[in-house]
């Protein structure tokens, strides 16, 4: 940018900060059909169109935006198109605020959130234009980015000395150069396209003056994202030392055999379709390798699926002590107390095998303390599992976590626990040892609040699950 003082000698001191990050959306639908009936022009008895504009994104976390139309926003009457308004929903269809010619914030929980644009004219023709507009979604950054400011272009690209106050005389010109933000302090969302906008301001703000001192505002900066250099994450880490492998050519083809027929169980047990082969096939497998631990969780997974564990149960907590007491946890429990080399191929194969044996006794303790829920010996197996993983902390465990509560009457914890699980409706409990759904954890969370007498809040629920189910289509326009 370049400056120029033709009135007086003015003190100067160039700042920019980017405040606002805009993402386009492109349409995934676009419909034109005639409006109804009673949308007829009386002059020449001439029917009114609609274009409905179909778009979606995702909301990380709950948070507000605006949504612009840079297009068609900012006409009224002097307007090509008759009327232009975009109705914003989240995922069960719900409606959560409008944007129109001067559009206000929207906010949105975490999740897909749909907006569906509506212009409408005359002539269809005109309307075919609007087929692919763009919307942007704007949302303000959580905190400003500052940019640096130079004194010249070498200085800029070079890192050098950033430009500091001075006095620009009357007459002279100077030049000040904004360099772009370090791409660790964009949006970790940002993808390339998008638009972060921000104010700079150029005069020094004398305090001894009445006023801003400067333009009110300041002067908009707008900076384009880029493409994200991809790091090579393998090569950027040192490679883990391996033992040379040292198997007979006999052992290393039973292993491969015994590793396909696992892996086949596994394919059969997804499908699912006969129960007892299944049974037989993996007991079969069982008497073949008796002591493979991959081949029992596999079917300690099988046994304990949401959809067919209440039939289950006790094969789940037989399938899970037969894998503990196949792992050492005095041995696992002085590996990890302590440090190993890094370098070492040896160590760090020690520590491959330890962690996953870990990982199985975790897993394994997990499940049976589920499958022990309402029993007698819950507590004992979630005070065993408590000696390897703190089940509140990670939400792989929630469900556990929310038994224990209940069973304790917590339910203070128990409310907080559900609703940090709502926001991603359920979904750090994915790969967990029992998945929730948004249902599930709704209906958790009713069954709480009557238990707690809070009946307004109860009902309150209940009634907007029923809503989300019963909804069918997005709001008219």
């Amino acid at each position: 940018t370049r400056l120029f003082s033709g009135l007086r000698n003015q003190d100067i001191k160039p700042e920019a900060k980017l405040t606002k990050w805009s993402t386009p959306l492109s349409p995934m639908k676009s419909i034109i059909s005639p409006c109804d009936e009673r949308d007829v022009l009386p002059a020449n008895n001439k029917q009114i169109h609609q274009l409905v504009l179909t778009y979606e994104f995702e909301q990380k976390e709950t948070g507000s935006f605006v949504l612009r139309a840079p297009a068609l926003q900012g006409y009224i009457y002097e307007s090509a198109f008759e009327s232009q308004i975009m109705l914003v929903f989240d995922e069960n269809k719900k409606y959560l605020g409008v944007a129109d010619s001067w559009p206000d914030e929207i906010k949105a929980p975490a999740g897909k959130v749909t907006v569906r644009m509506q212009v409408r004219h005359d002539d269809v023709k005109k309307l075919e234009l609007l087929k692919e507009t763009s919307v942007w979604v704007e949302r303000k950054l959580g905190s400003a980015i500052t940019l640096s400011t130079y004194g010249s272009h070498a200085a800029m690209v070079t890192n050098g000395v950033t430009m500091k106050k001075q006095t620009l005389r009357k007459g002279t010109t100077v030049a000040a150069f904004f360099k772009e933000p370090p791409a660790s302090k964009l949006p970790s969302e940002c993808k390339c396209g998008d638009v972060l906008t921000g104010s700079a301001t150029f005069e020094d703000n004398a305090s001894t003056l009445p006023g801003e001192g400067r333009k009110p505002n300041g002067s908009t900066i707008r900076f384009i994202v880029g493409s994200k250099v991809e790091s090579d994450k393998k090569n950027d880490k040192a490679k883990t030392p391996e033992l040379p492998d040292e198997r007979s050519i006999e052992e290393k083809i039973e292993d491969e055999i015994r590793s396909v027929k696992v892996d086949q169980l596994k394919k059969i047990m997804e499908k699912d379709d006969d129960a007892k082969k299944i049974e037989e096939f993996y007991n079969e497998l069982l008497t073949e390798y008796e002591d493979y631990i991959p081949l029992m969780m596999a079917a300690l997974r099988y046994y304990d699926k949401k959809e067919k564990r209440d039939d289950n149960l006790e094969k789940v907590k037989e399938v899970a002590d037969l894998i503990v007491s196949m792992i050492d946890e005095k041995e696992i429990a002085a590996h990890f107390g302590m440090g190993y080399d890094k370098e070492d191929a040896k160590s760090c194969k020690e520590r491959k095998d330890m962690e996953e044996k870990k990982s199985f006794l975790i897993e394994a303790l997990a499940r049976k303390a589920h499958a022990e829920l309402g029993g007698d010996k819950f507590h004992a197996s979630l005070q065993h599992l408590a000696k390897w993983e703190d089940i509140e902390k990670n939400k792989k465990y929630a469900i556990l976590a929310l038994e224990k509560y209940k069973s304790a009457k917590r339910y203070g914890l128990t409310l907080k626990l559900l609703n940090s699980l709502l926001e991603k409706k359920g979904d750090e409990t994915k790969d967990g040892i029992f998945p929730m759904t948004k249902e599930d954890i709704m209906k958790e969370r009713a069954e709480v609040l009557k238990s707690l007498d809070y009946t307004n809040l109860s009902e309150r629920d209940d009634s907007w699950r029923r809503i989300s189910a019963a909804l069918k289509d997005y709001a008219l326009f």
